[in-house]
Parts: structure tokens; C-alpha cells; sequence
């Protein structure tokens, strides 16, 4: 639970390279910032709040490695995951009014009220944050900086479109043919015990009571499967790439409402019965065609959004304070730049 409320923070750290290299010409970073994005200061203090709460969490995750050593590549990608996290929320803030673009008290109450009942309560949050060194209204600002981003992008997202021709083209094009090949299913149901003893015994029961009130009393007191136990050893449908060989075999060879002889899988030992089978078919380009144009939508929407962030960081122009440049913390070392200074960079010409 900790990585949910932590989450502001941690996806923000690793999500953004596309920063990286971005600069402003001429632009210069005043004395106690870390970066200028627009017309926005990004302040050492508010690094320093980030790296903290990133050093807590660190020591208070079970399992997690020790806290990078200064002068490790492991430390400068943190570093630059911080400056990179923080220059997303000054550009997305300033992108955000020019959009008007908002996150209302009711939107971050909801998502508090979410994040409170996933961990398991006020008192639980409460100690989560105390733990990690983050206080509410932290957590507020970090949900608040995510939240702008999700509502700017998926402004973004409104003007992304495709057309039923797109699809069809997508649909005709010989490499995607495959994608709507539905294969052959069967609607099928077992018995799952340890042995194969066991599994004669109710065979033996269900071909005497081959109905669906048999199925649930001997599924219900000899199947240790959880999950179709309670009800009546149900599977549902499938294709044979759904279940490991040995069953998938078993179960596609079966005749509908046959009862199998005990099956062997590194489960345990099965006993089948199939109630339908449905061949396969291929899907229409009517049937295909929704789940096409999300998919479309979806790929678009990405290639959308990169530019659109390239965009917006060539027009406000973003500049680094020397040591904080992400292209330059994250570069591969070289004889001539070792033990150089980093200096302060720009991104436009």
C-alpha cells in the first residue's frame, strides 16, 4: 500500500526523459533554483522537500536497496528524476491555466477519500505518511501536480480521432489478419483433487449425478480449486491457449456432457466434462471495428501526446542550473567530460 501513496511521487521520478534535454536560450537561473520552465522557478527547497521523501521511503520499504551513494550513476538518475519530475509539474501547471484546465476540491477529495480507503483507513494514512516523511498537504500538491497532468492529457487526448476508412485499412492489411481469428472454445467445467484415486472416486460420483445440482455438491466437497469450487466447478469458456497442455488436450477431445477419466497436470489430478463447443470463426470487420478504432485511438493518442509535450517545453523554453541538467546527469561518462562541472544548459538554439 505504501506505492499508492507514494505513487505521486515515484511515477513522477521515472516518467518524463522527454524533459530531459529541453533549454531555453539565454535564460538565467536565479540563485536558489534548480531550473526556469516558463515563467516558473523550480526552487532547490522544492528538490530537496522531493529528495527527502524519496530518502524516506527508501528506509521504510521492506526490500528496497540501500539509498544511492552521491557520485553513483544510480544516484544522478535519481537526481535527474527529481528535477525531471518537478520541471513536468511547472510546465504542466503553466499548460494547464492557458488551457483552463483545473483540479476542483471535490476531485481532490475523492481522490484522497480513495487513497484513504485503500490503505485501510485515516490512522493507517496517517502513519504511512509519517513514515515516509510526507505530510498531507505534500501529498495534496504531489496528487494535485498528477491530476493536472491526467486532466491536461486527456484534453490532449479530445482532439485524437479515427475514422472507420482507417479502420478498415487497418482491418484489409494482411499483417493484422490474425489479430481477428477467433479460435474454437470450449464451455467446460472440472473437479480438481491430488490424486488420481481421488479423482475416480468422483468421476464415479458425477457419472451417476452428471447434472448441474451433482456438479456443485462434488465440486463443493472434494475440488481445491478456489476459484470454481463454489461454483460447480465452472471454467467458463476458453480457447486451448488458456490452460496448460495436458487439460486444453483433454478438454478439446472430449464430446459435450462426456465426463473425462482423471487428467494429470502439475495441478493435480482433473476430472472434465464440456457442456458446449463453439468453432471458430473470424470476426466481421463490423465486429472487429470498435475494438480497432480503440486501439488506433490509443496509439495515436501517445504519438499525440510526445509531440505535444515537445511542443509545449520548445515554447516556454526550459533552462538547468549547473549540476542539474537531466541530459547531463544521465549521460554516459566520458574521458573528457569526467570531473567537469556541469553547466547550465538550454534547449532551443
Amino acid at each position: 500500500m505504501k506505492r499508492i501513496v507514494m505513487a505521486a511521487v515515484v511515477l513522477g521520478l521515472v516518467a518524463l526523459a522527454a524533459f530531459a534535454g529541453a533549454c531555453g536560450g539565454g535564460t538565467q537561473v536565479p540563485t536558489g533554483a534548480i531550473a526556469v520552465v516558463g515563467d516558473q522557478t523550480v526552487t532547490q527547497a522544492q528538490f530537496d522537500e522531493i529528495w527527502a521523501q524519496a530518502k524516506a521511503q527508501y528506509e521504510n520499504t521492506e526490500g528496497a536497496p540501500k539509498f544511492p551513494t552521491e557520485g553513483t550513476p544510480e544516484y544522478d538518475q535519481l537526481k535527474a528524476s527529481i528535477v525531471n519530475y518537478l520541471v513536468q509539474n511547472a510546465l504542466m501547471a503553466q499548460e494547464a491555466a492557458d488551457m483552463k484546465v483545473s483540479v476542483s476540491a471535490k476531485d481532490m477529495a475523492a481522490r484522497i477519500k480513495q487513497i484513504t480507503e485503500q490503505v485501510g483507513g485515516q490512522k493507517k494514512l496517517d502513519k504511512l505518511l509519517k513514515d515516509q516523511g510526507v505530510t498531507l498537504e505534500q501529498l495534496k500538491a504531489q496528487l494535485k501536480a498528477q491530476m493536472l497532468q491526467e486532466a491536461v492529457k486527456a484534453k490532449v487526448d479530445e482532439k485524437v480521432t479515427v475514422t472507420d476508412a482507417q479502420a478498415k485499412k487497418y482491418y484489409d492489411d494482411p499483417a493484422n489478419k490474425s489479430q481477428f481469428v477467433v479460435p474454437d472454445q470450449v464451455t467446460a467445467r472440472h473437479v480438481l483433487v491430488d490424486t488420481k484415486a481421488e479423482a475416480e472416486k468422483v468421476k464415479a460420483l458425477l457419472e451417476a449425478d452428471n447434472t448441474d445440482a451433482g456438479w456443485k455438491k462434488v465440486a463443493a466437497q472434494y475440488s481445491k480449486d478456489p476459484g470454481s469450487k463454489d461454483s460447480g466447478g465452472s471454467l467458463g469458456s476458453f480457447d486451448e491457449s488458456r490452460m496448460v497442455k495436458p487439460f486444453s488436450d483433454a478438454a478439446f477431445a472430449l464430446k459435450v456432457d462426456q465426463v473425462s477419466d482423471p487428467v494429470k497436470t502439475q495441478y493435480g489430478w482433473h476430472v472434465i466434462e464440456v457442456t458446449a463447443k463453439t468453432p471458430g470463426s473470424n470476426q466481421t470487420f463490423e465486429q472487429a471495428k470498435e475494438g480497432i478504432i480503440q486501439q488506433l485511438k490509443y496509439q495515436l493518442a501517445a504519438t499525440s501526446w510526445e509531440k505535444w509535450l515537445k511542443d509545449a517545453e520548445k515554447t516556454l523554453g526550459i533552462t538547468y542550473a549547473a549540476g542539474f541538467d537531466p541530459a547531463t546527469l544521465t549521460a554516459s561518462p566520458s574521458p573528457a567530460a569526467s570531473g567537469s562541472p556541469a553547466p547550465a544548459s538550454s534547449a532551443t538554439p
